[in-house]
């Protein structure tokens, strides 16, 4: 799969795997170098949308399956909530604006209810999902953080959330809500 042999879209930085309830086979969410977000169809090895969601590259980016809404990171200070929508349309949900830019990378957590972004600015943030509403800053690294998961234990008040960043360290957290 690549870009028309005009496009200019630069490094593929990250993507998203993702198999629709339909049956239609996989697809694939890419983030681009110029800030583009694509979408192509695996099997049949076809773009089928892209949008342009950021100013700066796309550094990280996940995908609610269930409720058809992604999330991009770039180096700007902007995070951006998509939609998918019936007809494969990708459209802007929300742009949230953050104080400081960089994101590396985003992260959904399992039950849909909260999202994890790991800045540049040596912090860890949190935003409910539903509302993309921020919740909590969490510091403790003393340099940029480049990545977050979230465990999936079957118990909601075990699970944690861990973060890795350039300090070398690695920070876990218990981040459970039960509403």
């Amino acid at each position: 799969m690549a870009p028309e042999e005009d496009g200019k879209w630069g490094m593929a930085m990250c993507m998203k795997l993702w198999q629709p309830k339909s049956g239609s086979g996989p697809l694939l969410f890419v983030g681009y170098e110029d800030g583009s977000i694509a979408l192509w169809n695996v099997l049949e090895h076809r773009l089928m949308r892209r949008h342009l969601f950021h100013k700066e590259p796309v550094m990280s980016l996940d995908f609610d399956c269930d409720n058809a809404r992604g999330v991009s990171g770039s180096s700007e200070n902007i995070l951006n909530v998509w939609n998918l929508d019936e007809q494969q349309d990708l459209k802007t949900y929300k742009a949230q604006e953050l104080v400081n830019p960089g994101i590396a990378d985003v992260r959904i957590r399992q039950d849909k209810k909260i999202l994890a972004t790991a800045g540049w600015d040596y912090r860890v943030r949190i935003f409910g999902w539903k509302k993309v509403k921020p919740l909590a800053v969490l510091q403790y690294h003393t340099s940029t953080v480049h990545c977050v998961s979230f465990s999936d234990h079957i118990i909601p008040e075990e699970r944690l959330l861990a973060a890795g960043s350039k300090d070398q360290r690695i920070s876990l957290w218990s981040i459970y809500s039960q509403t």
